[in-house]
């Protein structure tokens, strides 16, 4: 939509690579974000099957809009603030919920050391940098005493740093690979996003700049 390219071409353009992994979820107003209006669609077909939902984020700004569009349908969210003791009673809450809920968590905090076996639909807000934190997320869903097929959806918008995450990635997994199973980051892994991070944003303002993504004319 125009409002959501609007405010992507200003982040790429001054080079603000969070503002930019943010695509489609920091428009003033969810309603004009096609991601948040996928999102809904994703959770409509759960409720008619009797499925429960995850939404993950890697950015506290996006589940707090999500919170704030979804209101009640919504327990959580679990964040990097939120103590053990209450995670597991959010998640004990999602458990009692009817088909429908969702719970809402960043994918840093949601994604270890809770077993939340009552959601069978997944979705990622974005892209993740590190493949192993989206798998751990994930592999919260399969923990013991699952008995339905996990769906796991990601958002993703078409040509955007949505796209050239992807496409890094899959030219660096061999560094990616190497840190799969391990629960810190190593100095090998901060220096590979941060080339990742700086390459993405400087090769968007390259295409905004070169005219490959349509420039919005700007409001006199």
């Amino acid at each position: 939509g125009k409002e959501e390219e609007k405010v992507y071409e200003q982040a790429d353009l001054a080079k603000n690579y969070a503002a930019a992994r943010r695509v489609s979820w920091n428009v003033g107003d969810l309603t004009l974000s096609c991601k948040a209006g996928r999102m809904r669609e994703l959770i409509e077909e759960a409720a008619a099957e009797g499925r429960k939902i995850l939404v993950f984020s890697f950015f506290l700004e996006t589940i707090e809009s999500i919170a704030a569009l979804l209101g009640d349908a919504c327990c959580g969210p679990i964040n990097g603030s939120v103590p053990p003791q209450k995670r597991q009673q959010i998640v004990d809450e999602f458990d009692a919920a009817p088909p429908g809920s969702v719970l809402l968590a960043q994918v840093q905090s949601g994604g270890t050391g809770l077993n939340i076996q009552p959601a069978s639909v997944i979705v990622f807000c974005e892209p993740q940098i590190k493949p192993s934190i989206e798998n751990q997320a994930i592999s919260r869903a399969y923990r013991m005493g699952q008995l339905r097929s996990v769906m796991v959806h990601r958002l993703l918008c078409d040509n955007t740093v949505d796209e050239r995450i992807l496409e890094l990635l899959r030219e660096k997994q061999d560094v990616f690979d190497s840190f799969a199973e391990e629960s810190t980051v190593g100095s090998e892994y901060l220096r590979a996003e941060k080339s990742i991070s700086a390459a993405i944003i400087e090769m968007e303002k390259e295409r905004l700049n070169a005219g490959e993504i349509q420039l919005l004319p700007e409001k006199k």
